[in-house]
């Protein structure tokens, strides 16, 4: 094996020239090697190897860069295959087809209007390149490749690989996320990058549900709510209207794919706890689905099929809705019942009492508790003129039972004599014998002084009232003697 002649690498002193735009993937001596770029200075091409099949100690390999080979010598082009990006003598483009010595190619260097691709023929084998990194590509490439991963994802989705189909649906997103547009892109690449925004965030939305991630769910449902309110916006503008075109219809982008949004957002707040704006978020959705089933119900059949398509989508979920808000609905109660009862048993720790009769007020208590001794014990003189008529005779024979009477509300006034003659009711006994009834006599002489009259309580601040009353009467007579 002949070794190829060895060049020296530019020093770091020379200023390195820019690499290729179009790296051609080549067959070297010493394995697989892609040319970074070829000197136009002495024509020298660098490239850079993937795999060295020999001794790393040839001359042809320097010490700094042991994976790079410098020669001047035209290796040939790998053996292109179905799908490798490729350069021909129309331009770069994809390989589609390889039949009967003749490639098909899909050019991506030209760029027609509207959605028209430009497709060559050629018997001559292409050259293979190496494909574009992300920050290479133009928004028409971004989008291809977002394309292509979402076709990727459906297929995991259908597998039940939730997991793989959140990665795929992830991975478009960020694609297409921080696309620059400028001359190249056409409105039918900008109408496909909202598509897929749109798409991608409420599938990947779903696979979190499937996988029990709220939080995230919510966060990509919602970043598909912000693309159609921008979209709603603009209504009647070029890429609406693109869209509108292509039978994507307003009722499923404003009507089906928002609701899907707001459904997925109302599942993540519901496992949240938030039921309350998990339900008003269902009905906000409600609100927007309901006025395309009753535009579409109120003719007589729909004309298109991407309308009848959109019906059944959106009747789907206007039932998974109601569903849903009776479901929430009924938790909500239930929480709220058991909140309740907690609160009650709280209050009941901190305050004491319980329910019925064992919540009521101290005071009532003591009522309670007084009509009860009232019944069963003899009955109590009330106020002074009961007492009065006990000591001339009158009283409540015990002798043959007792006659209950009815309860009547006391005043504040009374309360409190009953409380001052509490001790002369105690030591009332109900009988005619005279000296039972002398003896209560007795006890009231006795208790003079703690039924004092009103006289005899505010003694000292009457006679001062009346001095004073008197030397006011005093001066004004005088007054008058001497005018």
């Amino acid at each position: 094996m002949n070794n190829p002649v060895v060049a020296q690498p530019p020093s770091s002193r020379q200023t390195q020239e820019p690499g290729d735009a179009d790296q051609v993937i080549v067959q070297t001596d010493f394995g697989i090697g892609v040319v970074v770029r070829t000197r136009k200075s002495d024509g020298i091409k660098e490239i850079r190897l993937r795999d060295v099949k020999s001794s790393t100690s040839s001359p042809a390999f320097r010490r700094r860069e042991p994976n790079m080979l410098y020669t001047p010598k035209d290796y040939p082009s790998v053996p292109p295959s179905i799908g490798d990006d490729v350069m021909c003598e129309y331009g770069r483009g994809v390989l589609k087809e390889i039949a009967d010595d003749k490639y098909t190619i899909e050019l991506a260097s030209w760029r027609l209007s509207g959605r028209s691709n430009v497709t060559c023929h050629v018997t001559t084998a292409p050259k293979v390149v190496r494909k574009h990194t992300l920050a290479e590509m133009d928004s028409a490439e971004k989008v291809a490749l977002a394309k292509s991963q979402k076709g990727q994802a459906a297929k995991y989705f259908a597998e039940k690989d939730y997991s793989g189909a959140l990665n795929a649906y992830a991975s478009a997103v960020d694609k297409v996320r921080n696309v620059q547009h400028d001359h190249t892109s056409s409105n039918e690449v900008r109408a496909d990058l909202v598509v897929i925004m749109i798409t991608c965030s409420n599938n990947a939305a779903t696979c979190c549900i499937k996988l029990s991630k709220w939080e995230e769910a919510s966060k990509f449902a919602k970043n598909a709510l912000i693309m159609l309110d921008a979209l709603y916006g603009k209504r009647g503008l070029k890429i609406h209207t693109i869209l509108n075109k292509e039978g994507i219809i307003d009722a499923k982008l404003f009507g089906e794919w928002r609701v899907k949004s707001y459904l997925v957002v109302a599942r993540a707040c519901m496992e949240q706890g938030e039921v309350d704006d998990a339900i008003a978020i269902l009905k906000k959705a409600k609100g927007l689905g309901m006025p395309y089933i009753d535009e579409f119900s109120s003719s007589d059949e729909c004309s298109r099929k991407e309308e009848k398509a959109s019906l059944r989508a959106l009747t789907s979920q206007m039932k998974e809705i109601k569903r849903l808000i009776t479901e929430y609905s009924e938790k909500n109660r239930v929480a709220k019942k058991i909140e309740k009862k907690k609160a009650k048993a709280m209050a009941k720790a901190l305050f004491g009492g319980g329910d019925g009769k064992e919540n009521a007020t101290p005071d009532k208590a003591n009522k309670g508790k007084d009509r009860e001794s009232s019944e069963t014990k003899q009955p109590v003189l009330q106020g002074k003129d009961d007492q009065l008529k006990a000591s001339q005779g009158q009283s409540c024979a015990s002798r043959g039972g007792t006659k209950k009477a009815p309860f009547k509300r006391k005043s504040s006034l009374r309360n409190k004599l009953d409380r001052e003659y509490a001790s002369v009711a105690q030591s009332v006994s109900f009988s005619d014998q005279p000296p039972q009834i002398k003896e209560f006599e007795r006890t009231r002489d006795g208790d003079n002084d703690e039924d004092e009259t009103p006289w005899q309580k505010h003694k000292e601040a009457l006679i001062l009232m009346g001095i004073a009353g008197f030397s006011v009467l005093t001066i004004i007579g005088l007054r008058r003697a001497y005018r």
